[in-house]
């Protein structure tokens, strides 16, 4: 069992911003498949308010021994595709910044956990043509008693 992965399990409240949408969502995260994996559900709530979407997902995050690295594969209502990319993740500190080869080019998607806190920051961005990064999402995870 990963230490930093063991901080995602439990209830959370996700708030931030896709753009210029708000997003309110509820997580829960639990250790699955002999505790090799952690599964984070993504639910909506206030769907509609503030444009707020209905958007649902699951990721299966997991630590490859081996190589060292984090895997996410990530699951959601935007639709099936038959060649699934996973994000590979390398750890610094309490952060680990997954990146995703996407054929339009790489995003990436940053897990920081601020252990004073006890609340994760949760930041996707993409790689624009000049090299620079955009900005997709915001979000902050804070945890449910």
């Amino acid at each position: 069992m990963d230490d930093l992965l063991n901080n995602l399990v439990g209830r959370w409240s996700l708030t931030g911003k896709m753009g210029d949408v708000a997003l309110y969502q509820e997580v829960n995260a639990r250790w699955v498949l002999r505790e090799l994996f952690v599964e984070i559900r993504f639910s909506p709530v206030k769907a509609g308010e503030g444009g707020n979407p209905d958007y649902e997902a699951l990721y299966l995050i997991g630590y490859d021994k081996k190589t060292g690295e984090y895997v996410l594969h990530l699951f959601d209502t935007f639709g099936v595709t038959s060649k699934p990319v996973p994000g590979i993740g390398t750890r610094r500190d309490n952060s680990i910044r997954f990146k995703f080869d996407y054929t339009v080019g790489p995003w990436f998607n940053t897990f920081s956990w601020d252990p004073a806190r006890r609340s994760w920051k949760n930041m996707v961005t993409h790689e624009r043509k000049d090299g620079s990064e955009g900005i997709f999402a915001e979000k902050e995870l804070i945890h449910i008693p």
